[in-house]
């Protein structure tokens, strides 16, 4: 749970998830990734852990974005899966079981959300357009690149996650993911409106670095399809499965 300012919505998030885990009887630590926060978020932080021994809190010398804290989870994660959770939860919390019953068949699953009713007009433009571009330049078949999966944490560490500065680094881990033959499950999930703190993701500088990221792996992966070489980032598939077949996304 990558945290940023998010001293108003922290503690309520954090003990809803865990109430959620509890219930499902599923063995998990929650890493929250204090993103060098100006308030009082990385102190709080330490209260909860300082009262709950599954949660374990690291702290960023310097803002990282959200990319530096999946980065710090992928590194510090002791599980056999990784999920990343917005500090204001973004999903309604009892739809969990659609992940953990989808991961059975797939090695990343991939959450699509059903409810944009926060979303400005300008961020539902911005979102489409993204859509729509990551289908057109890498053809991958998704309904969604940027909303809470669930990955097999061996799959995240068999890539090299390299656009974590902007946005694009969600669906950089899908296209790769395709690539190397992995199985991706799509599950539809409610989405929640944040209910405190201030949304960042349609900020015009993420916007453009995340474009500029998005092209700049779409030329490198052009070349290395022209030359014969396997796409830039990833590990060749040795299954010997087709991976078109394991890549394509089903809906649950």
């Amino acid at each position: 749970m990558p945290a940023h300012n998010e001293e108003g919505c922290l503690a309520a998030s954090v003990e809803s998830l865990i109430r959620h885990l509890d219930k499902l009887n599923i063995d998990a630590e929650l890493m929250i990734v204090n993103d060098r926060s100006r308030d009082g978020t990385g102190a709080l932080a330490e209260k909860l852990a300082s009262r709950e021994p599954r949660i374990r809190v690291l702290h960023h010398a310097t803002n990282l974005g959200i990319g530096g804290g999946f980065l710090t989870g992928v590194r510090e994660a002791r599980g056999d899966y990784l999920m990343l959770i917005p500090a204001d939860l973004a999903m309604d919390l009892d739809e969990l079981p659609k992940y953990f019953s989808a991961s059975k068949e797939a090695d990343i699953v991939v959450g699509v959300c059903t409810l944009y009713s926060d979303y400005t007009l300008f961020r539902r433009v911005v979102h489409q357009a993204n859509l729509r571009l990551i289908r057109l330049l890498f053809g991958l078949k998704l309904r969604q690149f940027q909303y809470v999966c669930l990955y097999r944490l061996h799959v995240l560490r068999e890539m090299r996650i390299e656009y974590w500065r902007s946005a694009f680094f969600h669906a950089e881990v899908l296209i790769k993911a395709a690539a190397m033959g992995r199985r991706l499950v799509e599950v539809e999930v409610t989405g929640v409106p944040r209910a405190s703190g201030r949304a960042t993701g349609a900020r015009f500088g993420l916007i453009s670095r995340t474009v500029r990221d998005m092209f700049r792996y779409w030329w490198r992966w052009v070349r290395n399809e022209r030359s014969g070489h396997v796409p830039a980032g990833v590990q060749p598939h040795r299954s010997g499965g087709d991976s078109s077949d394991q890549s394509r996304g089903t809906t649950s």
